[in-house]
């Protein structure tokens, strides 16, 4: 009895350190799991009930998958992605890289910033261009000079409870599970909106933000080569299992609440609808709530992301306290400023941002891909063969239903 208690005690600081060293992806998650995401399943499931449930899970899957890379590269080089491709190919492949992930993140923080300024509206009635100042001003000071942790905390106990929200209503409205099996045959809605949605749900799992920013955490979290294990777990628990559950059961919720009355998500407030069955009149109410507190915790890791990718071309040194790094973080949200500008419902403007943002992914998986499979590199870590089909999986999907929302946008 004593040796198996001796056993005992001796295992458990080691699982308890396992879990407690685990995070850098579930930064990654909280920002896929934001209100561009929510903007983009809801809509799906009110358009087609459960016809594309099964995008929903391959793009928690090929979220895992991309993630894991990007943890792995960073694990295995120590550096960030940027630098590592201008030590392997040269200045102009890392200038195209860093253009085209900034793009990308500034176009996220100006359409969030547009979403955050809209729902502080209706949850105060008062509409007033001045909403994004008032944030640019806070955000800047809470990323640029400490503070954001404990808000970024107080955000996400506020989407924990609208998520959990979401499933206790799938739970209460039982979606009928034959249907639900069905919408695991794959199958692609037609026309622009169909084009804009698929890309949209791929865009928030599979974005050229957040791939690049991982490779960032872990070694801003100090992981080095040996805790490979330790990073395939954190990145599966909080992109497959966190991200999918969450994007799942607000699929269903839409799909089975909306989609049977012919409701089309295209305001928060038709959103809210959803949690109608549970909530009643506090639907409203607690899902605005949610969505404030989702914008607010994904638009402030962005626009540090912006920080690393420049400074990590630039060589500053990857921390808002170098002068330089904070100027990025400014810009950013100088350039949020704009969001008054942009018109339209700003559910629609989310998804809209996640599908172009899309199109700048394909590259940054490919070179992940490469350097993965490159012995100076990597040395003997290099892909597996399961790795690199999943990987290559995951190229060719997010390459197509990019290159199918530019041609629809077009006219083709």
């Amino acid at each position: 009895m004593a040796v198996e208690q001796g056993v005992a005690a001796s295992e458990r600081p080691v699982w308890s350190e396992f879990v407690s060293r685990m995070g850098p992806a579930w930064i990654v998650s909280a920002v896929a799991c934001g209100p561009a995401t929510m903007a983009s399943v809801s809509i799906a499931g009110g358009l087609y009930g459960y016809q594309v449930l099964w995008v929903i899970i391959l793009s928690a899957l090929l979220a895992f998958v991309a993630q894991f890379m990007a943890a792995k590269i960073g694990l295995l080089s120590g550096r960030g992605i940027i630098s590592l491709v201008e030590s392997t190919w040269g200045g102009p492949l890392a200038w195209i890289l860093m253009i085209d992930a900034l793009a990308a993140t500034w176009l996220a923080s100006t359409v969030l910033m547009k979403a955050l300024a809209d729902v502080t509206g209706l949850v105060t009635g008062f509409q007033t261009p001045l909403w994004p100042l008032i944030y640019a001003v806070l955000i800047f000071l809470l990323v640029g000079f400490g503070g954001y942790k404990l808000v970024e905390r107080i955000c996400k106990v506020l989407v924990a409870l609208v998520v959990l929200c979401f499933v206790v209503t799938v739970v209460k409205v039982a979606p009928d599970l034959a249907q639900v099996v069905k919408g695991l045959a794959p199958r692609l809605p037609g026309g622009v909106q169909g084009a804009l949605m698929m890309a949209g749900i791929m865009g928030g799992a599979v974005h050229v933000t957040i791939i690049g920013m991982h490779t960032y955490n872990v070694n801003a979290r100090g992981w080095k080569a040996g805790q490979m294990r330790l990073a395939w777990t954190d990145t599966f628990l909080s992109m497959f299992v966190a991200f999918g559950l969450y994007s799942v059961a607000i699929f269903l919720a839409a799909g089975t609440v909306l989609h049977p009355r012919g409701i089309e998500v295209r305001s928060a407030l038709d959103l809210a609808r959803v949690l109608q069955p549970l909530l009643g009149p506090y639907a409203n109410a607690m899902l605005l709530a949610g969505i404030w507190a989702a914008v607010l915790s994904t638009i402030m890791p962005t626009f540090l992301a912006a920080g690393y990718f420049l400074a990590d071309k630039m060589k500053w040194e990857l921390s808002v306290k170098d002068a330089r790094f904070k100027a990025v973080v400014g810009f950013g949200c100088l350039l949020s400023l704009v969001a008054p500008l942009l018109k339209g419902s700003f559910l629609y403007l989310l998804v809209t941002m996640l599908a172009f943002g899309l199109c700048g992914t394909p590259l940054i998986l490919l070179l992940l891909l490469i350097l993965l499979n490159r012995k100076d590199t990597v040395g003997d870590r290099k892909n597996g063969l399961l790795l690199n089909v999943l990987a290559i999986l995951a190229l060719l999907i997010t390459t197509l239903l990019a290159a199918r929302f530019l041609a629809a946008k077009l006219g083709f």
